[in-house]
């Protein structure tokens, strides 16, 4: 029976492993037309009321406006540019009004109106960068992209992270208890050098051979981690390492009187669609051991794995 759970579970792990391998940003798809992060700065703080645009032939297609964050993100705006184009940014002025414009290498803003200056603020490539940061220096202007600490230095911070999980106990001592669905919920930092640190908390419920109502498993847990940060995609591959403290109790809220300690690791990679949201998919494989007290008053140990997968949201 074990041997038959872990083989179903091992399909569905290598099915979202395959799912994150085969992701278009890792560079199967030959068009970019996913999210761009662009912030402007100025002196080093964010710009706001700065018009950002794309020079599509030959003429400036609105992108959106900078607020108080300084942000802009090209979101659903189908820009047919291909992979690896070098694209240049450029600061327009016109009177009091400025932009900034995102303009392929194969294209030209034209013929300028009357009393309009433009500066070239530098390049990147497009679908090889997930943020740009335009910053200005007096009347200079630079751009940096994910391939610089400094941008790098963005991508750090707080994440929070609410899942969908199944959970499989395996071994012979948990052989009556079946594979169990529920939810994660945890927070984390991730600092510059991708190295990060969070805690978190899952439930998951489970069918058992011979009790009537559902099992409820609770964890609790902290969990180190490092993140890849890759300048040529948008795919964030982690792995991650947990300590998890698991109780268990039935529907009806009576304690089993089982609980105990888990140790394990896991991968998984979180892929942004958004400036604040990124899918997120992950396995875990973990040593659990719980102990329990039998009706006789006798207390015993119970071990085994367990196998997580997730799904979900994260936010940032």
């Amino acid at each position: 029976m074990t041997a038959i759970r872990l083989h179903r579970t091992a399909s569905i792990a290598t099915c979202i492993l395959s799912a994150l391998l085969l992701s278009p940003s890792v560079g199967l798809a030959q068009r970019a037309t996913g999210t761009l992060i662009v912030r402007v700065e100025e002196g080093g703080m964010p710009a706001s009321g700065v018009e950002v645009g794309a020079v599509v032939r030959r003429s400036i297609q609105p992108i959106g406006t900078t607020g108080s964050t300084g942000l802009v993100a090209v979101e659903e705006l189908r820009l047919d540019i291909q992979q690896g184009t070098r694209v240049n940014v450029t600061l327009l002025g016109c009177g009091a009004g400025q932009s900034a414009l995102l303009v392929p290498q194969y294209e030209s803003l034209g013929d300028l109106a009357e009393g309009c200056q433009q500066v070239p603020a530098g390049h990147f490539f497009w679908g090889q960068a997930e943020r740009i940061v335009v910053r200005l220096e007096g009347g200079d202007a630079m751009v940096l992209d994910t391939q610089t600490d400094e941008l790098r230095s963005l991508l750090s911070g707080w994440r929070a992270q609410v899942s969908f999980l199944f959970t499989a106990l395996m071994g012979e001592d948990f052989d009556s208890e079946k594979d169990g669905i529920g939810a994660d919920a945890k927070l984390f930092y991730i600092w510059e050098s991708g190295l990060g640190a969070g805690i978190g908390g899952s439930w998951t419920t489970h069918d058992v051979i011979g009790l009537d109502e559902n099992m409820n498993k609770w964890s609790a847990y902290v969990e180190p981690r490092y993140t890849l940060f890759i300048p040529t995609t948008k795919l964030r591959p982690y792995v991650l390492a947990r300590a998890s403290y698991n109780w268990f109790s039935t529907e009806g809220g009576v304690r089993l009187g089982e609980n105990g300690w888990g140790f394990g690791g896991g991968i998984g990679a979180a892929y942004p669609v958004a400036s604040w949201i990124a899918i997120d998919l992950g396995v875990y494989l973990g040593y659990l051991s719980v102990s329990a007290e039998s009706t006789s008053g006798t207390t015993f140990t119970r071990s085994g794995t367990e196998l997580q997968l997730t799904g979900g949201l994260r936010f940032f």
